[in-house]
């Protein structure tokens, strides 16, 4: 378990000011009225703490550390603070032989001669502590009793990476070149959920690089050196790039595929728009007055679309200046209209949703779809064994031995039923009774794991749909947007998605594609749109899968006044596709509804 020190430091059982302490402390009706704390004791823990000299340095926080009531035995780091416990351990394999200033709270170097340094005092290091640190941990940590280890991990010369902490890399024009890709790889590691799971948020996964050289130079040289060493390239399409456009057929939706996105790549690149290898020309600027994408008839409805995919493959989209940075600013001609106060006094209640569906509606589509789902086969494991021939040119490889092997489930099945109700929260009679009528139990003993996620994917799938087919909204009193928002919640933007405007609260757009810049461009030239507004993104409609942020608020002055609220997709069918983002907006039109404010989906401005 990996945990901050913080989520078990404040405990207050027994006092007045218990419900202060960390939930660890807090006895919970889940856990049989116990304390969470209880659990993590009853297994005898180790404790290992990083950096222990940010930790370990208070009372509070040594008296959090033994309620974990770590394993018996004496306290063990390399700090002058336990010296003298640390002398009381015989069985430390030796190293307490040594004085305290050869335990080391830095870590070893070697010097050209190859004498050992340690970095705490430069001075020589005994050879034998070095081996027995950097090279026999095992040895370590074999003791006759499980001790408890506090260490600072540069004593040991390594450690991990958090891929939730991204770093500002100040890269020196005299560094390697290896050094400069192994500071960027460590910034641009993927964060991961709480289950695990990498997070593919463009909003988030953002890496500070600070250059000590020129930009330009600095991104050539980087984009080159992946290209060349990597095989990555930037700004190039390839053929199937366009395969994942998807559309809605006949109420049916599909994706385009490999041969639809291979005859739009050809049309593309016969427009001009990229090279034969695939890289994007001049010729392909959306942003140039005038400027018209050509595409096949038969793609027409997902034309925008297919323009967003090219401009996906932008370099630039990717990799920003800093000093293309800067905050929107309040325009306050809008801002202190009374015509924006009455468009916002629409729109800013706060709801809260309740929803009703059929058991039997939901066993019927569940059994549907698992008997339509994949097949569950067994695990295979393939093995490959190849020769690496290191050349001047590069390095090759020679495969030596191959195969292929299915491994059968053997152990003990596991919960079933109990598994899926942790998953879904339906009832066991429930779960019993699509599992049954599915007649895909068979395949649950060749491969337990596989076949109960796949369940739950499709039990959770249903259910939301069958949740938001059913949502309704209700207003709730006294809660609203409040508009100071606007002036409290600075906006950051860069140039390259960000469009100067007139009409709305602020004094640009930051758009997310080329159908929203194309749709607030049209509206700011509108004479009959009063004032319009991108919703900032603490603008948020509960739903049953999540938060949903709506695109455009509009005041649309004509024979009368009409207060909108606009959605820009690249397609007016975009509703009936049944992906998450199609339900939140969805579950955004009940919302609206509800506050009686004219919903939709628009393509072009036109249609506002």
């Amino acid at each position: 378990m990996v945990i901050n020190i913080d989520a078990f430091r404040k405990n207050f059982t027994g006092t007045e000011e218990e419900q202060k302490s960390n939930v660890i402390f807090k006895e919970n009706d889940k856990l049989s009225g116990r304390q969470p704390i209880e659990f993590v004791t009853a297994t005898n823990p180790i404790v290992i703490i990083d950096e222990p000299q940010s930790v370990d340095n208070t009372p509070k926080a040594q008296e959090a550390i033994k309620s974990l009531k770590p394993a018996k035995g004496k306290f063990a780091q390399w700090f002058e603070d336990y010296y003298n416990e640390l002398i009381a351990q015989p069985r430390f394999h030796g190293l307490l032989s040594y004085p305290v200033e050869k335990l080391h709270d830095g870590y070893f170097s070697q010097d050209k001669k190859g004498v050992l340094k340690d970095t705490r005092g430069n001075s020589e290091a005994d050879a034998d502590t070095y081996t027995k640190i950097m090279r026999n941990k095992e040895q370590l940590l074999s003791l006759d009793e499980p001790l408890r280890f506090i260490f600072s991990h540069s004593a040991l010369r390594e450690g991990w990476d958090n891929p939730n902490v991204f770093q500002i890399c100040t890269l020196n024009e005299t560094a390697s070149v290896l050094k400069k890709r192994q500071e960027i790889g460590r910034g641009l590691r993927l964060p991961v959920n709480q289950d695990g799971e990498r997070v593919f948020d463009e909003n988030i996964n953002k890496l500070t690089v600070v250059a000590n050289e020129s930009y330009e130079d600095f991104a050539r040289s980087l984009q080159t050196e992946y290209e060349e060493d990597c095989g990555v390239t930037f700004g190039k399409i390839p053929i199937s790039g366009f395969s994942g456009i998807v559309r809605v057929l006949d109420g049916e939706e599909a994706a385009l595929g490999r041969d639809a996105s291979e005859k739009i790549w050809n049309t593309v690149h016969e427009k001009g728009y990229i090279d034969k290898d695939g890289k994007i020309l001049p010729a392909f600027n959306p942003k140039v007055p005038g400027f018209v994408f050509v595409v096949p008839d038969e793609f027409k409805d997902v034309q925008n679309e297919i323009m967003d995919v090219m401009a996906s493959y932008q370099i630039d989209r990717h990799i920003k200046k800093d000093e293309d940075e800067r905050p929107l600013r309040i325009n306050k001609q809008v801002f202190l209209d009374k015509d924006f106060e009455s468009l916002w006094n629409r729109i800013k209640m706060k709801t809260t949703y309740s929803v009703e569906y059929s058991t039997g509606v939901l066993v019927k589509r569940s059994v549907e779809a698992i008997r339509k789902m994949e097949k569950v086969e067994s695990v295979r494991i393939s093995y490959r064994e190849a020769l690496l021939d290191a050349a001047y040119k590069g390095i090759g490889t020679t495969e030596i031995r191959s195969s292929i092997t299915d491994i059968s489930f053997t152990g003990v099945l596991p919960d079933i039923i109990a598994y899926i109700q942790k998953e879904t929260e339906l009832t066991r009679s429930t779960i019993a009774r699509i599992l049954i009528e599915s007649r895909r139990l068979s395949e649950f003993a060749v491969n337990p794991q596989r076949f109960m996620d796949a369940v739950v994917g499709i039990l959770k799938r249903e259910l939301h749909r069958l949740m938001i087919d059913g949502i309704k909204y209700e207003k709730i009193a006294d809660q609203e947007w409040s508009m100071r928002l606007f002036e409290d919640k600075e906006i950051i933007s860069y140039l390259t998605n960000r469009l100067e405007v007139k009409k709305s609260v602020y004094d640009a757009v930051i758009y997310d594609s080329e159908i929203e810049r194309r749709f607030a461009e049209e509206l700011d030239q509108r004479e009959d749109i009063k004032l319009f507004v991108k919703l900032p993104g603490w603008f948020k409609v509960e739903t049953p899968i999540g938060e949903y942020n709506p695109d455009w608020a509009i005041l649309k002055h004509d024979d009368t006044v009409l207060y909108l609220v606009r959605e820009t997709k690249g397609t007016k069918d975009f509703e009936k596709l049944r992906n998450a983002e199609a339900e939140k907006i969805r579950c955004g039109r009940r919302h609206f509804e509800e506050l009686g404010v004219d919903f939709d989906v628009a393509v072009t401005a036109g249609e506002v």
